[in-house]
């Protein structure tokens, strides 16, 4: 074997001293996988109920300390900002410091962060607050799968992804549903303090039924390449999602993503100087791994659109009030929340490029069909395309996810998890960007001149979502590229699952 292969480079970065970092299982306790899912699933809720409850609770607390939507905005982008920055920190310290012990310290700071979102006297500690509650995220975020990749034997690893996966959905759907109720009968402020008996029972469950995670004892924390992908993705992720209100020729505009992408730049040249950096090269050595991690950017990007737009569609041209609009968009996260575990169940069983392959087919099929939506009438044809987007996307990612993991050495689990939501949130938010200044330009140029794009005619307002969506088909096409043909027939394991 040549010393440049990429087993042999994966073998010189692999630790002797320290056993991979994933919690003890007790030999005599067949259990223990399903509690780790249980404790990991209580996380990836919180996170994931705490975005849509908040996101609904906007507009009272905006009312109530007065602030301009401008600042309000910030308590959600501080919050996204601030966890998108740190997912990668947080994965490698947990490969180093233990999993089980990241893991549960992020639902102590959770929980702590958001009792003072909840006593916030006024919107800029509320800011401070939630940034706060986003670095405990990422503690939370990066773990979560990388916990039961670490418990679940490979021939199960898709299940359990699978179920994790339906959590996430049935969070996304409870949110603005709990928001709502929370801020019309309680208060907004107790959006936030919901929290806190959620992250007090995870930590005692996870002190309980988790066993301590061995760490990876000589290594280093890598700060200065912390410091710089901090910077660099939060800059860069500001840029982009604020681009279309600063302007994209804003001096704030083009200094934020200068800064991101210098300090990106800087991070590269850093880690191949460090002992110990802090994104392990050895990963990348994977073809395995780089395809289903670039292909999963690519169907986010795919996806991104469709959460924008559709409300628009709903609203501006079919002319249905918010109330009726809500009760449509859960369409995608109820699909997704019941074909999640078939999905992990099938990649078990056929292997992960057939059913990539299939949902990545899906999911076009189901873009494709929203460049022909009617302009008047029912939501029908709506509904049965988002149905069909719903199985596609559940059908790909949860396959995909498990294909990253396998293509990575356990001891990486952390860093490997990490990554994964880092690229989900680049992915989401360059998508929603573009897809947005995509739509804007074309109704625009379609619409009589002096209106908004909000004034424009269904003519112009269609012929802005059929491009978006005819761009989208390209991207899920591209994805199928990516992880049916360029991904070889089996990942490239650098170490044993």
């Amino acid at each position: 074997m040549s010393s440049n292969s990429p087993e042999a480079l994966a073998n010189q970065a692999r630790p002797t001293a320290s056993p991979p970092t994933s919690p003890i299982a007790p030999p005599d306790d067949p259990y223990f996988k399903w509690k780790v899912l249980f404790v990991s699933g209580s996380g990836i809720f919180m996170v994931t109920l705490d975005s849509g409850v908040v996101n609904v609770a906007l507009p009272a607390l905006a009312r109530e300390f007065d602030a301009a939507l401008t600042i309000t905005q910030w308590v959600s982008l501080g919050y996204v900002l601030s966890v998108t920055g740190f997912l990668l920190p947080a994965g490698k310290l947990a490969d180093l410091r233990g999993r089980r012990d990241v893991f549960l310290f992020g639902f102590g700071a959770f929980g702590l962060a958001s009792i003072l979102c909840g006593i916030s006297p006024g919107v800029y500690w509320l800011i401070l607050a939630r940034v706060i509650q986003g670095i405990a995220g990422a503690l939370i975020q990066a773990n979560t799968g990388a916990l039961v990749a670490s418990a679940f034997p490979a021939k199960e690893r898709g299940r359990a992804l699978g179920l994790q996966s339906s959590v996430v959905s049935i969070g996304l759907l409870s949110g603005p549903v709990i928001g709502g109720f929370i801020t019309e009968f309680i208060g907004w402020r107790w959006a936030f303090y919901v929290n806190v008996p959620i992250s007090v029972m995870a930590i005692f469950m996870g002190l309980r039924l988790l066993g301590k995670s061995p760490r990876q004892a000589g290594q280093p924390f890598d700060l200065a390449g912390a410091i710089l992908l901090v910077t660099g993705a939060g800059a860069t992720l500001l840029g982009v999602t604020q681009g279309s209100h600063w302007g994209w020729e804003s001096p704030l505009t083009i200094g934020a993503i200068t800064i991101g992408i210098g300090a990106i730049v800087a991070l590269v040249v850093v880690e191949q100087r460090v002992a110990h950096p802090l994104i392990d090269q050895v990963l990348f050595q994977s073809k395995g791994f780089v395809a289903a991690l670039a292909s999963a950017f690519l169907l986010f990007i795919t996806l991104a659109p469709v959460g924008l737009l559709v409300p628009f569609y709903l609203a501006l041209v079919l002319h249905l009030p918010a109330s009726q609009i809500g009760a449509r968009l859960i369409v995608i996260p109820a699909t997704s929340a019941a074909i999640a575990p078939i999905s992990g169940y099938l990649s078990d069983r056929i292997g992960v490029r057939t059913l990539a392959g299939i949902g990545a087919t899906t999911t076009a099929l189901g873009l494709l069909s929203l460049v022909f939506l009617p302009d008047a009438g029912t939501t029908t044809p709506l509904l049965i395309s988002l149905l069909v987007i719903g199985i596609g996307q559940s059908l790909f990612l949860v396959p995909n996810n498990s294909a990253i993991y396998e293509s990575a050495p356990r001891e990486r689990y952390g860093l490997v998890g990490g990554m994964v939501a880092l690229n989900r949130n680049l992915a989401q938010s360059f998508g929603q960007a573009t897809a947005g200044a995509l739509w804007t330009g074309v109704v625009l140029a379609n619409a009589p001149a002096g209106i908004s794009e909000l004034e424009a005619p269904s003519s112009a307002l269609m012929l802005g979502f059929q491009t978006v969506f005819a761009v989208s088909v390209v991207c899920a096409a591209a994805a199928f590229v990516v992880a049916v043909i360029v991904r070889p027939p089996r990942a490239t394991t650098t170490a044993p699952a």
